[in-house]
């Protein structure tokens, strides 16, 4: 990849929507407190949309506890569509905790159940989608996943995963599958890594972590691993105050030559610290230090630049 490209694709910051509803503030919709995506828009480069599900018995695809067409989502496709315009791109995220949407995916019921998810995906003009296998999954069947998806939306179409961080460097991973061999398969067909820095399988404060991920085997280029972050203690296992991601990526950017691939927060709706009522004051903060970061980039580059310049070419 060259250093032009890895440029435009570093520095993302990103955030898992998954409580559209926020029931511990008052309703201001026929389903409770909606919470909009909006305020987000200038702030994140991706939206992650959590969490689809294929459910066996009746050969269907959820989204949260409902079908993706269900009025319950109406406002939020709206929005969705919105945030789209700006150039936000949305990825929805496949799997997670719930077990059953992998086995649905296997040889013998791939075709089947993947055409419903490929109609959503489509419906919705979804632009990605992250694979978070927390189940034991043979890696042909993701292989023949990635490849499905490449070949029926396009290049353009992301693809990324969210294995847990120490599965990165082969350690502890919920997915059953070596990431290594992954990578080493289909990595060309992989946008980028949304490792969880959390849970008691890795932290992010301090760094140590990422930068053995990105030096581990032939090593992974800084730009193709996102740190994904809790971003209130209540949300699980592992919360590292933001002062303190703050410090982490100012850190692994100066050793990287600038060269990061961005941060991802789970989750939105209550986002410290502006929490339930101003959750986006995460990725305000978190877009600050990644244009931060692209200006330190583009002036050691630029200084590089003018310094060849001005060596005179040698005579013989």
């Amino acid at each position: 990849m060259n250093a032009s490209l890895i440029a435009s694709e570093s520095h993302r910051v990103a955030v898992y929507y998954q409580t559209q509803y926020d029931n511990s503030l008052p309703s201001n919709s026929d389903f409770g407190h909606y919470v909009t995506p909006l305020p987000l828009i200038g702030l994140i480069t991706h939206l992650l949309l959590a969490a689809f599900h294929i459910n066996f018995d009746d050969v269907s695809v959820h989204l949260n506890d409902f079908v993706p067409t269900a009025p319950y989502f109406d406002q939020m496709w709206r929005d969705i569509a919105v945030l789209q315009s700006t150039g936000i791109k949305v990825i929805g995220m496949l799997g997670g905790a719930a077990p059953g949407t992998y086995t649905c995916l296997t040889p013998k019921l791939f075709d089947t159940y993947y055409p419903v998810l490929a109609g959503y995906i489509e419906q919705y003009h979804i632009d990605g989608l992250d694979l978070d296998v927390e189940q034991d999954t043979p890696l042909d069947d993701i292989v023949t996943l990635i490849l499905r998806l490449k070949k029926d939306f396009g290049d353009d179409f992301i693809i990324t995963l969210a294995p847990v961080a120490s599965a990165l460097v082969e350690g502890a991973n919920l997915s059953g599958f070596n990431y290594i061999e992954l990578e080493q398969r289909v990595g060309q067909h992989i946008s980028w890594y949304n490792a969880q820095f959390y849970s008691g399988f890795g932290s992010f404060f301090p760094d140590d972590l990422y930068l053995d991920i990105v030096s581990y085997g032939k090593g992974l280029d800084p730009s193709r691993l996102v740190a994904t972050t809790l971003t209130n203690p209540n949300a699980g296992f592992g919360f590292i105050d933001i002062d303190n991601i703050r410090s982490s990526v100012q850190t692994l950017a100066q050793k990287q030559d600038f060269n990061f691939g961005g941060v991802a927060g789970w989750e939105y709706f209550n986002s410290l610290p502006g929490g339930n009522e101003q959750p986006y004051l995460w990725s305000q903060l978190m877009a600050n230090t990644m244009n931060d970061l692209k200006a330190k980039r583009a002036q050691k580059l630029a200084k590089s630049k003018s310094s060849r310049s001005r060596v005179w070419p040698t005579t013989k």
